[in-house]
């Protein structure tokens, strides 16, 4: 019987051979990326259902249709995978945070966008929202400091839009940390009222909520 080979002619700079070989490999860490991916989505459900303690890989590993060895070839333990989802949340709150401030040069407009990027965030991220913020895994974190820019990045962002906007006149200056937490409680608060009342607290409401608390908070900060 004749076998099958495959053209290792040149084209374009690369055998077929190659060209397989590659498409093959890009293959496979897509598969390893949508799986990552996977593990993550479910384990953030599950961190928020069953709490810390009663948390475990291999309900991860049963939720995705897995095995736990499987799960402990991407992460380590249960607090390796904790700080996985909230890095990943705090990477993309930052993103989302930075093109905020950038998105204008008017000093309260763009802290206004800021507010507006934060609730807008927690609302579309709701697990990933609840176990950055609402949830206490304090130790698990200090055992990763080396690691934390994304999460500490994000008050840099606005702690620098509120000096950017006392440099400008634009509100009374003072002591620019407190300030930005005020502001962060602000948005905190509205958030987390929308998220804990399981959707009573509709799109609508957060919005003319949103809308009412930036003018008072602007109105406060100049006074």
């Amino acid at each position: 019987m004749a076998s099958t080979r495959v053209k290792t002619t040149k084209t374009g700079g690369a055998t077929q051979a190659e060209r397989l070989q590659a498409s093959s490999l890009q293959r496979r860490e897509q598969q390893k990326e949508n799986l990552r991916g996977a593990i993550l989505a479910a384990a953030g459900e599950l961190f928020l259902e069953q709490g810390y303690e009663a948390f475990s890989m291999r309900q991860v590993a049963e939720r995705i249709g897995y095995s736990a060895t499987t799960i402990y070839r991407y992460y380590e333990d249960k607090d390796d995978l904790l700080f996985a989802i909230v890095h990943e949340g705090f990477t993309e709150f930052q993103r989302e945070l930075v093109a905020a401030a950038e998105s204008t040069a008017d000093p309260i407009e763009r802290m206004v966008a800021l507010g507006a990027a934060y609730v807008r965030f927690g609302m579309q991220n709701p697990v990933h929202y609840r176990l950055m913020f609402m949830q206490r895994f304090d130790f698990v974190f200090d055992q990763r400091k080396d690691e934390q820019q994304p999460m500490v990045g994000s008050f840099d962002v606005l702690q620098k839009a509120v000096a950017s906007a006392m440099d400008a006149g634009a509100i009374e200056r003072g002591d620019v940390e407190r300030h930005s937490q005020v502001v962060w409680a602000l948005v905190h608060g509205i958030t987390s009222l929308a998220l804990a009342n399981g959707g009573r607290f509709g799109p609508d409401d957060v919005d003319r909520t949103m809308e009412i608390a930036m003018k008072m908070m602007v109105r406060g900060l100049r006074a």
